[in-house]
């Protein structure tokens, strides 16, 4: 990893500015200009990085899902944030597939396997458009609980499985999913306290720091899985 490349500055550069207008001096006009820089230039990053290697499909799509959710949220309406959250939980819906193709929960070669990727797409667009149906039918308070219940339920599951696709292979992708799952488990714990329970510019302040790095540990995932990836595929071919 090259921290010196301009989308790697970039990306820091943006993520601390945003974080310092949105969080802290609650400037939202501003924090617009450096929101959507964010993903953007993680995006390059990940584009260049490696051209050896070659690049699943899915990890753009992650990334080009993220940067509509993120950019959606900062309208600041309730149906712009639970669509923002909706978008969050079908990429933690691809995380969990992912994990548990790498982990090798479920074997490739039985039927669940190769049916694997087809059953989270169908109920991840199921959820979707149901997720969408409710706004319309269920009173915001309860639905905005709903949603962010269902949000936390998913994140702890990714995150389990995760912890427990890092002990049982310890790759270095493993890693990096656990860390970027961590930072923002970390500083959403932060933020829920200084939101729900003691007021402090110091916890919000640790909250931005904790959530600074976490796409650059996602990207750090997908390079080095993509790496492992082709391994795999090399070795199998020879």
């Amino acid at each position: 990893m090259n921290l010196k490349s301009p989308s790697i500055i970039l990306y820091f550069f943006s993520y601390i500015l945003y974080l310092f207008f949105f969080r802290l001096v609650e400037d939202k006009e501003i924090a617009l200009v450096f929101k959507p820089m964010i993903i953007a230039s993680i995006f390059f990053y990940y584009f260049f990085s490696n051209k050896t290697v070659k690049k699943e499909k899915l990890h753009f799509l992650i990334l080009g899902i993220l940067f509509i959710a993120d950019n959606v949220n900062l309208l600041m309406e309730t149906i712009f944030y639970q669509m923002a959250l909706s978008l969050y939980l079908a990429v933690l819906f691809v995380f969990l597939y992912q994990i548990l193709k790498d982990s090798k929960l479920i074997k490739e070669n039985s039927k669940l396997g190769r049916y694997l990727g087809l059953t989270i797409f169908i109920g991840t667009l199921a959820f979707l458009i149901l997720k969408v149906v409710s706004i319309y039918i269920v009173t915001n308070k309860f639905h905005s609980y709903y949603f962010i219940t269902n949000y936390i339920v998913l994140f702890v599951c990714v995150l389990i499985f995760s912890i427990y696709n890092y002990f049982k292979h310890k790759t270095v992708s493993s890693k990096y999913l656990l860390l970027t799952l961590l930072t923002l488990f970390v500083s959403d714990i932060f933020f829920a306290t200084n939101t729900y329970y003691y007021k402090n510019k110091i916890i919000l302040a640790l909250a931005c720091l904790v959530e600074v790095p976490c796409y650059y540990f996602l990207v750090n995932y997908f390079i080095n899985r993509d790496v492992e990836k082709n391994e795999l595929h090399n070795n199998i071919s020879s």
